[in-house]
């Protein structure tokens, strides 16, 4: 009996398919969340050279993300806002894929965000250099923008009213 048996066939990844309705479809792609799709009609993301105003058809363009609220619009619904760190975006075909730290503004706990700097901080005077070093003084950094995004005042320090 012959062999039948085809060779495998190497896998190739199927390209995401551009919202037929014009408008762009938005993806943060986070490590602690689920992946949060939703379609836009313009999507504001905070890049390292300054907010970029992403709206359909435009050019493709990868940039990085640095750490600051990222806003998706659409008419005649209210924005719905995220909070992200450093990470990168690539905007093609309507497709807008942002691969970050961060999560839904009304779900973040400034209290925890406190903690997590305060502990970051503590981590970061223990080290003398190195990638840890680096790391640690990233997140602080992280911790200290979604803190200032978030209108946060410390109930440790004292105001300055007196």
């Amino acid at each position: 009996m012959p062999d039948t048996k085809e060779p495998m066939k190497t896998m190739q990844p199927v390209p995401e398919e551009s919202p037929a309705n014009g408008k762009i479809r938005v993806k943060l792609i986070c490590p602690l969340y689920p992946v949060t799709t939703m379609e836009a009609d313009s999507v504001l993301i905070p890049a390292v050279d300054g907010d970029i105003l992403i709206l359909p058809n435009r050019a493709p363009i990868f940039f990085n993300l640095t750490a600051g609220r990222m806003i998706v619009y659409n008419k005649g619904e209210k924005p719905v806002s995220f909070l992200v760190s450093s990470g990168i975006c690539e905007v093609r075909r309507n497709l807008c894929p942002v691969l970050a730290w961060g999560g839904f503004e009304e779900k973040i706990d400034a209290e925890k965000i406190a903690k997590q700097l305060k502990k970051a901080e503590e981590v970061f005077v223990g080290y003398r250099s190195g990638l840890g070093k680096t790391e640690a003084a990233s997140r602080i950094e992280f911790f200290k923008k979604i803190l200032e995004e978030l209108d946060y005042h410390s109930p440790d320090k004292k105001s300055d009213k007196n």
